[in-house]
């Protein structure tokens, strides 16, 4: 089914490509952008069977109750690494503006109310050379699940739901998002504001952290001080021995260090 946007101004969602069920949103998003479909299309789906995460980890999302959404976008090379940043951001606001919570982003792109995550975001890009053909921007967002349900992240999983006390409009949620989105989106031009206002709301800085290899959590690549981000997202560890390892948002998954017992 095709939705048309009611703002046809908007760029990003002026055309909703909504299906109940499908295997991925981030494959059928693929598809369309092979077949030339419009920089700003998305694809939602009330539940997909293979959704997954950054590393190929499965996304936890029951039928009818989140958000799952892939946007097509059409960048510029330069314009790749501020992505992540301007997705987070929308996410964050989004939040923020249902809930009246601590609301922060933990490097690179989870963005958490009160320490728990409650969304997740996947880029996928397509290049040709030095040409950039697609990016897929993968946005999973908990609005009605009930974590408690779910054993394996009911330690370090929210939803609006849960943080809110009551049911929440899912519809309202995706708009709300899609404005987000377009907010920010022509910011990714903004290559000193925008890093800044997302290095505002991290979380991590300031953090003892251990990076590990993204295939492998039990290989550790660095551990040390979360300082600051580079110009380009990457978080610049200070390690115990005085020097600095530059963790890249593809490459690592990031836990803060346990406190000792």
């Amino acid at each position: 089914m095709l939705v048309n946007s009611q703002n046809s101004r908007m760029k990003i969602g002026h055309k909703i490509h909504h299906v109940r069920e499908t295997d991925s949103t981030m494959e059928a998003c693929n598809l369309l952008a092979n077949l030339g479909e419009e920089s700003g299309t998305i694809v939602s789906t009330n539940y997909q069977e293979s959704g997954r995460g950054r590393f190929k980890r499965k996304w936890v999302s029951p039928r009818g109750d989140n958000i799952q959404i892939s946007v097509l976008l059409r960048p510029t090379r330069k314009e790749l690494k501020y992505l992540n940043m301007f997705a987070s951001l929308a996410v964050l606001a989004t939040c923020d503006q249902i809930l009246d919570a601590e609301v922060s982003i933990k490097w690179p792109n989870d963005v958490q109310v009160n320490g728990k995550k409650i969304s997740g975001i996947l880029i996928e890009t397509l290049l040709e050379g030095e040409d950039v053909i697609s990016s897929i921007i993968g946005i999973g967002l908990n609005v009605n699940l009930d974590v408690e349900t779910e054993i394996d992240i009911e330690a370090t999983a929210t939803s609006l739901k849960c943080e809110k006390g009551r049911y929440i409009n899912r519809s309202f949620v995706l708009k709300t998002l899609i404005k987000e989105l377009n907010y920010y989106y022509p910011q990714i031009g903004d290559s000193e504001s925008l890093p800044l206002k997302w290095s505002e709301k991290l979380s991590t800085l300031g953090e003892m952290v251990t990076l590990s290899l993204g295939q492998n959590p039990y290989e550790h690549a660095a551990s040390g001080l979360a300082e600051s981000i580079n110009e380009d997202g990457g978080l610049i560890i200070k390690k115990d021995d005085g020097s600095f390892f530059i963790a890249n948002a593809g490459e690592v998954t990031l836990a803060k260090n346990d406190p000792p017992r």
